[in-house]
């Protein structure tokens, strides 16, 4: 199962239903805990693939979600989490559950080569006097404290198969009965002697999230896996999950303790802006993958045949916009000579000079025969402006106050010392519902899920990659909003 599925999956049903309840005002409190020393970490064996921590309480984040929602939208929440605990095997019965849960939760994921799907251990704190018959309402009281339970429901779906409470009233709960042995043991290794966790340290730069998903399975990642970067078992992609109106914001960073990156760094990359413009896609330092996108839009062949050309062509430091139909590359004025595309040597060119701006449209129209019968073809025009500095070609014409905006955009991307930088790629989608990157493929699944309940779009998404000279691991940002309708 895709871990952020999982992990907004269980977001929606575990904290955003607390916005909808009756909350006290000693919960309304902000938590202040360091999430890295949550004792529920104990309990977490090694060798996971990912990892979701939370400790949030009920906080100001889901009293947005009551001012923003109507109620049949708020029932809507309901069902969601009644789905996501019927799929998983959690009956609540007549229980509330902001009344059994106290704000400690951890669910994470290990391969299974016998299966198609992942197995998933889930551990979180429950209060003082509730124990597992409130949490899995069966007819047959099973609750012994210490002692593994197997999970079994007549003739109804319950993913979780194993159950186990501890003395200090952790619920441990598994798919699979060795990884629930495996916590258990693990909460036993003595921390002093052997520093089991080497996450710990990942997230005491993050201590005052709430919301935490660390994985090291780096397959979607679209710019990683365009590089020539080898991956290795320190590192962690970390992603922050933050709510605002109604929207999800995941923001995922590349880290690796042992390298003590510079996490500083990362708060610099977020106060970027990637485009100040609304541009529906917006691509900088090279045009790959461009063909991707430009299947979601209608653009001609003859366009098409010009960005193959230009991708043999141009390597780095490119900005592509693209709004509606429209696109346009810039680059240095000096990295390339567009009157080597061959593309545009059969067409007719004009030129005309403003304000230290040279404006050039290569346009052609002939007569076709086909079938006896004379046909006027077009070729969709080509603008060509050559600023002082920068080139601009694209299918549209650019006014000079566009020119000066984008021009600063060029710079904002490309920065001061470019030269430092071995990668500095950017890639920034808005409302790319159609224009699905891999990393955010799951939201078909999750709409598939909630069919007719809800709906999750992505409205934004965005990646960086850095790497200065000399370091050897590159900076890496994702950032991602995602709509609930």
């Amino acid at each position: 199962m895709n871990i952020k599925l999982l992990a907004v999956l269980t977001i929606l049903s575990l904290f955003l239903i607390f916005g909808f309840e009756k909350i006290s005002h000693s919960l309304s409190k902000e938590n202040h805990e360091n999430i890295s020393e949550l004792k529920i970490l104990t309990y977490l064996p090694t060798d996971n693939k990912a990892l979701f921590i939370s400790n949030s309480k009920i906080s100001k984040i889901t009293n947005n979600i009551s001012n923003h929602y109507e109620a049949r939208e708020q029932d809507q929440f309901v069902l969601i989490k009644d789905s996501i605990f019927a799929y998983l095997g959690i009956d609540l019965g007549i229980n509330n559950l902001k009344d059994i849960y106290s704000n400690e939760f951890a669910l994470t994921t290990y391969d299974n080569k016998e299966k198609d799907f992942d197995d998933i251990l889930i551990i979180f704190k429950i209060k003082e006097k509730k124990d597992i018959d409130d949490i899995l309402n069966l007819s047959n009281k099973i609750d012994e404290p210490d002692k593994l339970i197997k999970i079994y429901r007549d003739n109804k779906l319950n993913y979780l198969k194993y159950i186990y409470r501890t003395n200090d009233n952790y619920i441990i709960t598994s798919s699979n009965e060795n990884l629930i042995l495996k916590a258990l043991e693990s909460s036993k290794i003595d921390k002093n002697i052997i520093r089991k966790y080497s996450f710990k340290e990942v997230l005491n730069n993050y201590k005052n999230e709430q919301n935490i998903l660390l994985t090291n399975n780096f397959k979607q990642t679209e710019l990683l896996n365009n590089e020539n970067y080898n991956i290795t078992k320190d590192d962690y992609l970390v992603t922050l999950f933050k709510f605002k109106d109604k929207e999800i914001i995941l923001k995922s960073y590349l880290v690796n303790n042992n390298k003590n990156l510079d996490f500083q760094s990362y708060k610099k990359i977020n106060k970027e802006n990637i485009v100040k413009r609304n541009y529906q896609i917006s691509t900088y330092n090279s045009l790959f993958d461009s063909n991707k996108y430009l299947n979601q839009i209608k653009i001609s062949d003859f366009e098409k045949d010009i960005f193959r050309e230009l991708n043999k062509e141009l390597k780095q430091n490119i900005l592509l916009l693209i709004t509606d139909n429209n696109w346009l590359i810039i680059l240095d004025k000096n990295n390339f000579s567009f009157e080597k595309l061959k593309l545009l040597e059969d067409l007719n060119k004009n030129s005309l000079t403003n304000n230290n701006n040279v404006y050039t449209i290569y346009s052609k129209d002939i007569l076709k025969k086909e079938k006896d019968i004379i046909k006027e073809s077009n070729y969709k025009k080509i603008f060509l402006i050559q600023s002082e500095n920068l080139t601009f070609i694209g299918n549209n014409l650019v006014n000079e106050a566009e020119i000066d905006l984008i021009s600063k955009e060029f710079f904002n991307f490309r920065g001061d010392s470019q030269a430092k930088y071995f990668l500095n790629k950017k890639i920034d989608l808005n409302h790319p519902y159609s224009i699905q990157a891999k990393n955010i493929s799951y939201l078909e699944k999750i709409n598939f899920f909630f069919k007719n309940v809800t709906n999750v779009s992505s409205q934004k998404f965005t990646e960086i990659i850095k790497q200065p000279i000399p370091e050897t691991t590159p900076l890496y940002y994702e950032e991602i909003n995602l709509k609930i309708f």
